[in-house]
């Protein structure tokens, strides 16, 4: 690889070592720009890859490496998070947010937000 490298900016110069890297830079800055854009959406991982353009093993890869955990983890807490906001900020219910932030229904929300938080939504709300 190196020496590939090596051969590479000899022939083409230096900018082509600078084309290249703006190449990596833009790709992780779209790849952010999709997960970021579309974490409180009802995406699958499939189609977040698909908007990557990157197949869904390396989107997976891709992912944990930026984030520091899988995909699925830290869409499940981004939206949480989102959630504990909606019961503090804006007095909703949690009958009122569950499908909002992406659950199928109250139960599943109710005890996903017990395991982050340690406390119910109407716990967390009152508190």
């Amino acid at each position: 690889f190196e020496e590939l490298m090596l051969y590479l900016v000899t022939t083409q110069g230096a900018d082509f070592l600078a084309a290249l890297l703006a190449h990596t830079t833009d790709q992780a800055r779209h790849f952010k720009e999709v997960v970021e854009n579309n974490k409180l959406n009802k995406l699958s991982l499939k189609e977040l890859a698909f908007l990557c353009h990157m197949s869904l093993s390396t989107f997976k890869r891709e992912f944990e490496k930026m984030y520091g955990q899988s995909p699925s983890r830290w869409f499940q807490d981004q939206r949480l998070e989102y959630s504990a906001f909606l019961l503090k900020n804006e007095a909703k219910r949690a009958s009122d947010i569950f499908d909002e932030v992406g659950y199928e229904n109250l139960s599943n929300f109710i005890h996903a937000f017990k395991n982050k938080y340690g406390i119910t939504p109407k716990q967390y709300q009152q508190g």
